[in-house]
């Protein structure tokens, strides 16, 4: 089973969306057995209020040892930053309650996830994450952006090629691939028109299998090229033999 996304487009305390949220995760969870657990992801032991509102404190302290409420199949148990760990039993729905991305990118990297529900306390804080997934508005069934941004044909095969040399297991962390990641961004900065991160790293996740984390390492390479600074390594001559030859490519 594929991983699920899901997003509910909310500000700040908004009681009625956690309310839609595990709503919407018992109803998914009922009708799939694989979904055994969902797991309500606090920042820390004290971010509960939204539950304490909708529960009181009784079924707060439950819901830190696991609680089955009537009527729905799965387990409902907080979780924190610090306390969720991955592991090899993929079966658990994750409700992000009021996370930012750069969490959510790291849960979503988990094998034990398979559906995410991300509710924001502030939604420009999570954009990176949707604007890579494309996440289902669950209060309106459909898909939260209307299109999603990918790079350009040219970055494309450039960064098909990077997917094709590096270990997946591990990203550009051996210094081969480190030295090949470095010349492909190097002659992609020289010759693109403009080379934006977050649509490398979003296409190297979505489309290229990427694992979020090893993602991240390209992406700051790129931002050290557009701030202006360098880095060590990577061929620095002949670069524009590879962009020619992604150029050919993206003409066939």
């Amino acid at each position: 089973m594929s991983k699920q996304r899901f997003y509910i487009p909310t500000r700040g305390n908004d009681d009625e969306a956690y309310k839609e949220a595990l709503k919407f995760a018992c109803e998914l969870a009922n009708s799939d057995s694989e979904l055994t657990k969902v797991i309500l992801l606090i920042p820390s032991k004290g971010n509960t209020g939204w539950f304490d509102r909708l529960f009181g404190p009784a079924i707060v302290k439950e819901l830190f040892k696991g609680k089955i409420f009537k009527n729905c199949i799965p387990i409902f148990k907080f979780e924190t930053i610090k306390t969720y760990k991955d592991n090899f039993k993929a079966g658990d729905i994750v409700i992000t309650c009021g996370l930012y991305e750069e969490d959510i990118f790291k849960i979503d990297d988990y094998y034990c996830v398979k559906a995410i529900i991300a509710i924001p306390w502030l939604p420009e804080k999570v954009q990176k994450w949707i604007q890579t997934w494309n996440p289902i508005d669950i209060r309106t069934e459909t898909s939260t952006l209307d299109q999603v941004q990918e790079p350009s044909c040219i970055v494309k095969k450039a960064l098909e090629e990077l997917t094709d040399y590096v270990n997946m297991g591990t990203g550009i962390v051996h210094p081969d691939d480190n030295e090949r990641a470095k010349t492909i961004i190097m002659a992609l900065h020289k010759y693109e028109p403009a080379l934006d991160s977050n649509l490398v790293g979003a296409y190297l996740v979505r489309e290229l299998n990427w694992d979020n984390r090893h993602a991240q390492d390209v992406e700051k390479l790129i931002i050290t090229l557009n701030n202006g600074k360098h880095f060590k390594g990577g061929q620095r001559t002949g670069l524009q033999n590879y962009y020619k030859d992604w150029k050919n490519q993206c003409n066939q």
